[in-house]
């Protein structure tokens, strides 16, 4: 078991992340988690993750996102198929059911999101999609997305981090930067409570943003 570096005043206090750590075990299949994110975590609507589009249901334009794709996380775990990830954790279909996880995205947005990992891409790189006013960054394998979003993918990240004793799939600095670039806001704090009655955690870096200043993770 990996541990994490949690500083603590001046003093760093090595915790085992099983001793820190829960994560859900309610919900163990993907296709309900997403039913649910859209029958209850969004029943009144919302907008889309990366480009802010509003929506009032589900539709062929929008999707289930996951902060940590599928194929990251069994790539993380080094299995191949759903069945073998299974074996090789017992916890791994509650892990990729996760509701933290997922968001709403644009259907097309998330086809180009595919697998890329979250980078910063630099002032240079313009938006991919411009024609529908989305501040969307991509490249060969890379994606950066607006800055208001970015806190919200930081606190997922460092939620599947810690919960499940994941790998960070980039910098720790970028998504404490990210983090403190975009706040928790009133929408995200709702998801949470939503959240939490649907599988009985809750994002725990939500609830208290100072945690990520506390994580040193490497």
């Amino acid at each position: 078991m990996r541990a994490v570096v949690i500083a603590l005043g001046c003093a760093a206090t090595v915790l085992n992340l099983s001793s820190w750590a829960n994560g859900q075990d309610r919900i163990a299949d993907l296709q309900t988690s997403e039913k649910l994110l859209w029958s209850e975590v969004y029943r009144d609507g919302g907008s889309s993750l990366y480009c802010a589009k509003p929506f009032s249901e589900k539709g062929g334009l929008f999707s289930a996102s996951p902060i940590y794709t599928g194929k990251q996380l069994k790539r993380s775990l080094r299995c191949i198929t759903d069945r073998q990830c299974s074996i090789m954790n017992p916890r791994y279909s509650y892990i990729a059911a996760d509701l933290h996880n997922l968001y709403p995205a644009l259907t097309r947005v998330e086809q180009a999101r595919d697998n890329a990992q979250f980078k910063e891409l630099g002032a240079d790189v313009p938006s991919a999609f411009e024609d529908i006013g989305c501040e969307l960054k991509t490249a060969f394998k890379a994606i950066e997305p607006s800055d208001r979003a970015k806190g919200n993918i930081a606190r997922a990240m460092f939620y599947m981090h810690i919960e499940y004793d994941l790998p960070l799939l980039g910098p720790a600095a970028m998504y404490k930067k990210w983090h403190q670039l975009d706040p928790p806001d009133a929408e995200e704090q709702a998801r949470n409570d939503k959240i939490e009655t649907l599988q009985g955690t809750r994002n725990r870096f939500i609830d208290d943003p100072s945690l990520a200043d506390r994580l040193i993770a490497d």
